[in-house]
């Protein structure tokens, strides 16, 4: 039983790294916040644009053409989680190699890429899809579900549930779901 539990967790990670991999590698387009590149006809913001943002009251937020900030960090945000979390693909193929040595960039890099996902948030313009919001929510527990078990600060009746709600793969798959789909909506 647990030899089959095993082999279904490692096909669903696996289709998860060839989902994320095909998304942010393969089609850097539908990633990419490229649009004002684009002519502002084919811009799919330029009407919600107009229509959420006055530019001439001063008072409302203004959006600025040409604004790369929200690109970079969005990119650097995702690439960061995915570098984070690869560890953790590397943990169930060979386990002891991964907690010895790669760990400590688990634990650096996810709390790295939240506070720059958190920027992405702040200077992204289009709000047309909540889907985003809801995967930043999601890793916003899961690095604090993380930090919860790394310091061992939950009561000690509540560390297997705590542990196993931020090493699940549903959260998990819920979060990348979230983030993907929602980008693909906005953009």
């Amino acid at each position: 039983m647990l030899v089959r539990e095993k082999d279904n967790r490692i096909n669903m990670l696996l289709i998860l790294i060839s989902l994320m991999l095909f998304t942010f590698q393969l089609l850097p387009d539908v990633v990419a916040a490229d649009d004002h590149k684009r002519r502002e006809s084919y811009d799919k913001r330029y009407e919600i644009r107009n229509g959420r943002f006055d530019h001439d009251n001063h008072n409302t937020r203004r959006v600025k053409k040409d604004d790369e900030g929200n690109e970079t960090t969005g990119q650097t945000a995702a690439w960061l989680l995915v570098a984070a979390n690869l560890t953790i693909a590397f943990s169930i193929l060979m386990n002891q190699f991964q907690k010895k040595h790669l760990m400590r960039f688990h634990y650096v890099l996810n709390p790295v890429a939240l506070c720059i996902a958190f920027f992405h948030f702040l200077l992204s313009s289009c709000r047309s899809s909540p889907l985003p919001e809801w995967g930043l929510i999601l890793l916003t527990v899961m690095v604090f579900l993380g930090l919860i078990v790394k310091f061992k600060l939950s009561p000690k009746g509540m560390r297997k549930s705590v542990y196993r709600l931020h090493t699940g793969l549903a959260t998990f798959s819920i979060m990348i779901i979230f983030l993907v789909v929602g980008h693909l909506i906005v953009d």
